[in-house]
């Protein structure tokens, strides 16, 4: 333990080619003979787990073989981003709330759902208090503070959502909440998925992201408005205005599957236009509520998103926003998932991308999210992401076989 803090630990460069498959991409740089960065712990992350006697976790920094920074590593990258807000006199405060399904696994590729309770009930929580109560206190002993905890629409899935932190503080508590709800689901028979659509016939498992801007120390909030009637603040507009103006790029890192444009459907309670409104869930940014409740919301990401990467990225878009001064359009009051095409397009209302190809695509040329994210990282992820799609398109999938086989 005291070597892997003081000196890291060596992992092979080449991993960062691997696709979720395995495989590695279809233009890899880093292969075998191109040695290995260090995983340099932070101990300020350090937390003990209290299900595992004798475990703790810490989060890392990858450095250079030399132990310097490097601009491959996404907490590097996401506290670089909060190093240019501190220029700016600017702060940022992140919570993520996070969707998931317990399901059981029945056999090869087959799940149910642990329950079929209805919507917002509270049997849910009386049926598996002991997993609620297990969950919540394992948090709260590694650092983190459940802020609430809900039964959401669909069977078997519930949301989180931790305390806002400063920003690498928050991605470090998200990736920590999957990790303990994925470990107490295993220990009761469950398979916890936070995989963006796994049915077609219930709403999906969205990554809501939630920013307020402060001043520099943290004392001031700078992204409301001063009034009670006055969603957003001049800086706060500009905020959102960037992230409007980067959505497409966005998507490409905040829902980076091909499962995640299965979600990101009109009239699905998940956001498809580019917009923004006070309230409204059908947005893609909403401020959730007036008074003390005010914030920004960024709805299109989902759990298959690195939250460094999307974190650097929201914060990149807004960053530009406000030093170009976007201005915004007016909010959006009715559900638009609801208007046709032609209805949207009448009231200048752009779709985000509907397909993995076209997210990636709208991404690469994206020049204020490549350069937030820096051109290893942003090189990397276009290719392997890719690659994943290349292996998805040459798969051959049971509704082909149950459609066209027998009748073609």
């Amino acid at each position: 333990f005291d070597t892997a803090v003081e000196r890291g630990v060596a992992i092979p460069l080449a991993n960062l080619d691997y696709t979720f498959l395995e495989h590695y991409n279809l233009d890899p740089i880093f292969t075998a003979e191109t040695g290995d960065f260090l995983a340099q712990v932070d101990p300020a992350s350090y937390a003990p787990i209290p299900y595992r006697e004798g475990a703790a976790r810490m989060f890392a920094f990858m450095r250079a073989d030399d132990g310097s920074e490097w601009e491959g590593c996404p907490r590097t990258q996401l506290q670089r981003m909060v190093d240019l807000y501190a220029r700016e006199g600017l702060s940022v405060q992140v919570g993520y709330e996070a969707e998931f399904m317990l399901l059981v696994k029945e056999g090869r590729g087959e799940y149910r759902p642990v329950d079929e309770d209805r919507h917002y009930s509270a049997t849910g929580f009386d049926r598996y208090y002991a997993f609620w109560r297990a969950l919540t206190d394992s948090l709260q002993a590694m650092g983190l503070v459940v802020v609430q905890y809900g039964r959401d629409d669909g069977h078997g899935q519930y949301e989180m959502t931790t305390r806002h932190a400063a920003p690498l503080k928050a991605a470090d508590d998200y990736l920590t909440l999957k990790e303990v709800v994925r470990a107490l689901s295993r220990e009761r028979g469950w398979v916890a998925t936070f995989m963006p659509k796994p049915y077609a016939d219930m709403l999906g498992n969205g990554l809501h992201t939630h920013l307020s801007l402060w001043d520099a120390n943290g004392k001031s909030d700078l992204s409301m408005g001063e009034r009670d009637d006055e969603p957003l603040s001049r800086v706060g507009r500009h905020f959102v205005g960037g992230l409007l103006a980067h959505a497409a790029g966005l998507a490409g890192v905040g829902a980076p599957i091909v499962n995640s444009y299965k979600r990101l459907l009109p009239g699905s309670w998940a956001p498809a236009h580019v917009c923004w409104g006070v309230r409204n869930r059908a947005a893609l940014v909403r401020v959730p509520s007036m008074g003390r409740r005010r914030r920004i919301e960024f709805r299109s990401g989902d759990n298959a998103a690195n939250p460094y990467l999307l974190l650097t990225s929201i914060m990149g878009a807004g960053l530009d926003g406000i030093r170009n001064q976007t201005e915004l359009p007016d909010p959006v009051e009715d559900d638009v998932g609801f208007l046709s095409d032609k209805e949207a397009a009448a009231r200048g209302l752009v779709l985000l991308p509907r397909t993995l190809p076209s997210a990636l695509d709208a991404l690469e040329t994206d020049q204020v999210i490549a350069e937030a994210l820096g051109p290893i990282i942003f090189h990397r992820f276009l290719n392997v992401k890719r690659a994943e799609l290349h292996d998805y398109n040459l798969h051959v999938h049971p509704w082909e076989r149950e459609t066209y086989l027998e009748d073609v």
